[in-house]
């Protein structure tokens, strides 16, 4: 049997565990198993002469098998071998002597497993975390089973006992919204992916409406990044009737029971006190917990922002994730999000036995659901001067010589030149801009190479503001000073703060709002207010790790031009559909410029993004998205920039 058999046979022992164990479905606290007279002196322990371990979960919330006292090396080792297929990792890291740490989707097969031999020569117990995990894997794989043998047309039908302006829902939705909101009502929650700009904030509100009618719901946990606060607020305002409009609390600094909305970005989910107060305030009532931008979760538990919303999903009465792009990077990210919702089914949904059944598993509406009018990118790769090729050509090849050495030296896999080779390809893509992004005073960035024994390559251009010229800024600017003359507004975007700031000057004549990480989040709404409203404010200057999600730009500007952009499909994706959205005016001629640095590492970074957006679009089934993964075809946070890109291997590659 090969690698693959062994994984399909564990899969499909795993889905009938629940009609083959319906003990182990109540969920009893402790597992006890027949003793096995096969492993007498083995294993040693209590009155009944067996050995207890422990079944837990540790902080990534993964289960772990802790290994019983006074048992023998061997029958560990055993233990060990028997769980094999369930190994969160490699034998090497997931096994040592003290425990077994298994994927989170094989929890379920857990207590098949421990009662085999030699396993069932010990006893086994749970810990309440351990049993909410097991018991809500195997309500998750009974909710998507059902979910994914509904009748599609069945599935899409407007339930008979919800009349949504009867409940207060007053905006009528559109026929695609319409057929989403049955379909996640259907699921009690659900994946929604359909591209920004669909109104999903309006489809969460409209089945959060039908399921608070059916007493399946009393109130509304919304996790967000910051830039999506003002949607939540604003929907409800324009969905539901004055006297009908649920009170909808942002970042509140106490939790009322009158809130019917509560709406907190990501980073706050491990705050104590947060916790503490989402506890009091959902205490008694149903919740329904929805995730927007759900792909910032994408990492799953192996960061602390995917593990701590994976333990809130994991305690919600119901789950929601909305995002229009569910994979921004590779696989593993859509895993994560269908896990929020269905936890442990992301691997099935993906690659597993349930890949053909995918489409049944989130809705999705399509720019060509939208009928909004055609975005027109196009790409102007732009020749550097003499000076600026100089400097650029001396900064690739003193990087590439130390990421040679990097590579080839001991140690070459660790965090720390990662994250140097993260820097230093950063520094790259900003300097193909504009180099004194990086060499202007007051800037804390040095290349790899800067240190005792190298001369410092800032030194070859002392001033680089007086002595380049960066082209694709005052080609930008050009593109304002173009889109102004037709009485449109633009926003440009550019990644690095040096570069914002290179955009600001440039444009300073057309009175550019400015919106960056840095931006107090008053001052954010204060900036867009302005671009908006301000008829003498031309332009929006923006990073898109910051700005690129949750905000509707279209009713103020439908020109885009991008200075740069970094590797993270996802993040290019969302900016894009800041100005092209539902409510864009059939009379607009959107247009995006993506501004390429002739033979730099702009056009790597192009080559990369055309594939991610193509894989996207395979794996959503949706064809829309093709033509915005090679703009040339139709006439960036660290993260957020490089995806996940392997920036080392990235540094030795040919552009």
């Amino acid at each position: 049997m090969t690698a693959a058999d062994a994984e399909a046979a564990t899969e499909a022992a795993a889905a009938t565990e629940a009609a083959a164990s319906a003990e182990g479905r109540r969920g009893a606290r402790t597992t006890t198993v027949a003793d096995d007279r096969r492993a007498t002196g083995t294993v040693t322990g209590d009155h009944d002469g067996r050995a207890t371990g422990t079944v837990a979960v540790d902080e990534a919330g993964r289960p772990v098998v802790r290994r019983p006292a006074h048992v023998s090396d061997r029958w560990w080792q055993d233990v060990a071998a028997l769980l094999g297929p369930t190994l969160h990792g490699t034998p090497a890291t997931a096994v040592t002597a003290a425990s077994v740490v298994v994927r989170r989707d094989r929890a379920r097969a857990l207590p098949r497993l421990l009662a085999r031999h030699p396993a069932a020569a010990a006893r086994w117990t749970w810990t309440p975390a351990a049993e909410r995990l097991r018991a809500g894997g195997a309500a998750a794989a009974d909710g998507l089973a059902a979910l994914l043998a509904a009748d599609a047309a069945e599935q899409s039908a407007w339930p008979a006992d919800i009349d949504l302006p009867a409940l207060g829902f007053v905006r009528r939705l559109l026929p695609f919204q319409r057929t989403a909101a049955a379909r996640l009502l259907r699921a009690g929650g659900g994946a929604n992916f359909s591209v920004p700009g669909s109104g999903k904030t309006t489809v969460a509100y409209a089945v959060f409406t039908a399921l608070r009618a059916r007493g399946a719901a009393h109130a509304l946990l919304v996790v967000a990044p910051p830039s999506a606060f003002e949607a939540w607020v604003e929907e409800a305002r324009a969905c539901f009737a004055p006297d009908r409009a649920p009170a909808v609390a942002v970042r509140p600094r106490v939790m009322a029971r009158t809130d019917t909305v509560v709406v907190l970005n990501y980073e706050r989910l491990g705050d104590p006190a947060v916790r503490a107060a989402l506890a009091g305030w959902s205490r008694g009532r149903k919740v329904l917990t929805v995730f927007d931008e759900a792909h910032r979760a994408k990492a799953g538990a192996a960061s602390r922002r995917g593990a701590e919303a994976a333990e809130l999903a994991r305690r919600a009465d119901a789950v929601m994730v909305l995002t229009g792009t569910p994979m921004p990077n590779r696989p593993r990210d859509l895993e994560a999000v269908f896990d929020l919702v269905w936890p442990g089914q992301g691997p099935r949904l993906v690659h597993g036995d349930l890949a053909h059944l995918r489409d049944r598993a989130y809705v999705r509406a399509t720019k060509d659901d939208l009928e909004l009018p055609p975005l027109h990118l196009r790409v102007e790769r732009i020749a550097l001067d003499a000076s600026h090729r100089a400097l650029y050509d001396a900064m690739t090849s003193r990087v590439r010589q130390w990421a040679q050495d990097a590579a080839g030296a001991e140690g070459s896999a660790s965090g720390a030149v990662a994250a140097q080779a993260g820097r230093a390809l950063l520094h790259l893509i900003a300097a193909a801009a504009n180099p004194a992004a990086v060499f202007a005073p007051g800037q804390p960035w040095s290349l790899p190479l800067d240190g005792p024994g190298h001369p410092d390559l800032a030194s070859l251009v002392a001033e680089p503001t007086r002595h380049i010229r960066p082209a694709k800024v005052v080609r930008a600017a050009q593109l304002v000073a173009e889109h102004r003359a037709q009485g449109r507004k633009t926003v440009v975007w550019s990644g690095f703060l040096g570069n914002i700031e290179a955009l600001v000057t440039a444009l300073a004549r057309h009175r550019p709002a400015v919106v960056t990480g840095a931006t107090p989040l008053d001052d954010r709404k204060a900036e867009l207010d302005r671009f908006r409203h301000d008829d003498d404010c031309w332009a929006l200057v923006a990073t898109p790790q910051t700005l690129g999600e949750g905000v509707s730009l279209h009713l103020a500007a439908s020109d885009q031009v991008h200075l740069d952009r970094g590797y993270a499909a996802g993040t290019w994706l969302q900016a894009l559909d800041r100005t092209h959205r539902l409510g864009l005016p059939a009379a607009a001629r959107p247009t995006c410029t993506v501004l390429l640095a002739a033979d730099t590492v702009d056009g790597r970074v192009n080559e990369v993004l055309n594939r991610k957006v193509a894989a996207l679009a395979a794996a959503l089934r949706d064809p829309a998205l093709r033509p915005m993964a090679d703009p040339s075809l139709t006439d960036g946070d660290t993260d957020a920039l490089l995806g996940d890109t392997d920036a080392l291997r990235e540094l030795l590659r040919p552009w």
